[in-house]
């Protein structure tokens, strides 16, 4: 039976309340034990969790890419793009839907309550991405709920950090391509009122290869940190804004010239606060997304829906070292608030509390354990965990293990929307998944290095829109019965001297789902097979950065991406580059019934100091 709302609220306050008490009380205590040092992760990594792929900022700078988003490729997700700059994507990992993926910056979840489309309506720009991390489905629940198929995590730049070591200077660039397509860039490090800081500043714009997809985004972007011997508190806040035309984006083959206008503002407010025996990190964030759609631009009035959706935050994690080994745990609690002409006005609180300790069985093997609770005030409370094994057999190779289960609790959209054709449910339950991966990583020489990994999901209540006969009037969200997924992901890298590198990636995914009969309206749009192939060449002044990339879904032809970005060292501050995407101008759809963009080039400056 579900718990009133005042009940949950009142038991979130007091768990959340107990939480930061103890933890202050702690840290006084702890002035009074014996010094011991307590080992921390990279700033808003996943830490010592297992990960099956990572691309670090000195990875990040050749790429023939744009946004945050574009470098996804690169790790086996699949980006399924509606347009180009990052104006509209989706992302799927390991075959999942795009709303089965949870996404990440510094570890925080930023998933949209309206619709996962808008999960990667990004506040922060490439340049400020420090590494990109994709962590198992079966190690997601760590982060929260909406990790079916997996998490993808971008850690971004700490202020100061980067300067200091001279690989994040100040830039300022400017570009332009084809179709009218213009982008200008401003980075900028500097120190104020004892804090450091970063600012980038981005804006794109585009006439569009074809009819109503034209373009237009800014992008502003802010971190501070204040740092003294046994405190730290870092404060991050952006601002994102596109209008973009939307032919078709969410009507595949209809012909409706359609309309969307968004933005988005974050704040992120943390603290790590050091004892001799404990780190208590209290943490606070803000998230509004606005949305407008106008169905047909020749007719505004035939189809206008208008979402603002509000999403807070509030939590901390106390950390503590016990022998070899380490215990964190956590609470948190928070609100997701819509206000829709289509959907209507809803909130929804929810808290969760967690134990998440690593245990080092020896110098070559680390064990680490979730145990999770996560409540809504409209759903019943939901128990999820996983355990993740990680053993270095030698010096060149080393082994992982994951097995978790993880939830997903229906959007605002799949419950509460309605048009001629399609209609929510608001009495769907949350999806679940047990998910189980390994993985094996090798050092085969000096100059060459692979991974492989294997992964099985077994999903029950899956979300999807259907229909029990041809001839009912709607398709309506379902809980259908269950989904079981199996694949790999292989890479192999070569550094083939001081000048080149290869390196490739194979990915191969097989889903099966029970459909009782029942019509979808979205056919198997999951990656069945997908190869990366990239080229990093260095010459006298400049280098290179190629990549091929073929996709091929179920029921469909398979089609090859070209991409390439060359860059010319000018001055030792002056860069002269040039990108091209599509360089083959293939004809393809990453949604099906949705064309995506012919080639696209751009040449630019970008000038440092």
């Amino acid at each position: 039976m579900k718990k009133s709302s005042s009940a949950r609220s009142s038991r979130a306050l007091s768990l959340t309340l107990i939480i930061f008490i103890s933890s202050a009380v702690s840290l006084r205590a702890a002035t009074e034990l014996e010094p011991i040092v307590v080992r921390q992760s990279v700033y808003g990594s996943a830490g010592s969790g297992p990960v099956s792929g990572v691309i670090t900022s000195e990875d990040i700078k050749g790429m023939p890419v744009n946004t945050p988003e574009g470098l996804l490729d690169r790790l086996g997700v699949d980006v399924q793009a509606r347009g180009p700059y990052g104006v509209k994507s989706d992302v799927s990992i390991n075959a999942s839907t795009f709303q089965q993926v949870l996404i990440l910056v510094n570890g925080v979840p930023i998933k949209d309550s309206q619709t996962s489309h808008h999960d990667l309506d990004l506040y922060f720009n490439l340049d400020d991405v420090e590494r990109v991390e994709v962590i198992p489905a079966a190690a997601s629940a760590k982060y929260g709920p909406g990790g079916l198929g997996g998490a993808i995590n971008f850690v971004l730049k700490k202020a100061g950090a980067a300067a200091a070591t001279g690989s994040d200077k100040n830039f300022i660039s400017a570009a332009g391509g084809n179709h009218y397509t213009a982008e200008q860039k401003l980075g900028l490090s500097y120190s104020l009122f004892k804090a450091k800081n970063r600012f980038s500043f981005s804006n794109s714009s585009s006439g569009g290869s074809r009819y109503d997809t034209d373009f237009r985004t800014d992008t502003f972007f802010s971190s501070s940190t204040w740092e003294n011997r046994d405190t730290s508190y870092f404060l991050d806040g952006g601002y994102n804004e596109k209008e973009f035309g939307a032919y078709d984006f969410y009507t595949p083959g209809k012909g409706y010239p359609s309309k969307e206008w968004t933005n988005t503002k974050f704040i992120d407010a943390r603290a790590v606060l050091k004892g001799e025996r404990i780190v208590f990190e209290p943490r606070l964030n803000f998230r509004q997304h606005n949305d407008k759609f106008m169905l047909d631009i020749t007719r505004p009035n035939l189809y206008l829906n208008h979402h603002t959706t509000d999403t807070y935050q509030a939590g901390g994690r106390l950390s503590a070292p016990f022998g070899k080994n380490d215990l964190g745990l956590g609470a948190d609690y928070g609100q997701e608030h819509i206000i829709s002409n289509n959907l209507g006005r809803h909130t929804r609180g929810r808290w969760d509390a967690y134990l998440d300790p690593t245990f080092e069985l020896s110098a070559s093997t680390s064990l680490n354990l979730t145990a999770r609770v996560d409540s809504y005030t409209t759903f019943d409370e939901e128990f999820t965990g996983a355990l993740s094994l990680k053993h270095i057999i030698d010096e060149k190779n080393d082994v992982y293990a994951a097995f978790g289960r993880a939830i997903r609790v229906p959007t605002f959209t799949e419950l509460y929307y309605s048009d001629p054709t399609t209609t929510g449910d608001a009495n769907l339950k949350p999806e679940s998944a047990l998910n189980f991966e390994t993985g094996w990583g090798r050092k085969i020489s000096e100059t060459l290095k692979g991974s492989f990994s294997f992964f099985v999901r077994s999903e029950s209540d899956t979300i999807d829109y259907t229909k029990i006969t041809i001839a009912d009037p709607k398709f309506i969200a379902r809980n259908i019965a269950k989904a079981t997924t199996n694949g790999i992901n292989a890479y192999l890298k070569w550094e083939a001297g001081k000048s080149a590198s290869f390196d490739v990636r194979y990915i191969f995914n097989n889903k099966r789902r029970d459909n009782n009969g029942q019509i979808f309206k979205y056919g198997s749009s999951y990656l069945k097979h997908m190869m990366d192939l990239g080229i990093d060449n260095k010459f006298s002044g400049g280098k290179n950065r190629v990549d091929f990339i073929m996709k091929k879904k179920p029921g469909r032809r398979d089609w090859v991406l070209v991409n390439d970005r060359v860059s010319f060292d000018v001055k030792k501050d002056v860069e002269l580059f040039i990108e091209v995407y599509n360089l083959l101008n293939v004809e393809f759809q990453e949604i099906s019934g949705v064309p995506e963009q012919g080639r696209l080039f751009k040449g630019g400056v970008k000038l440092s100091w």
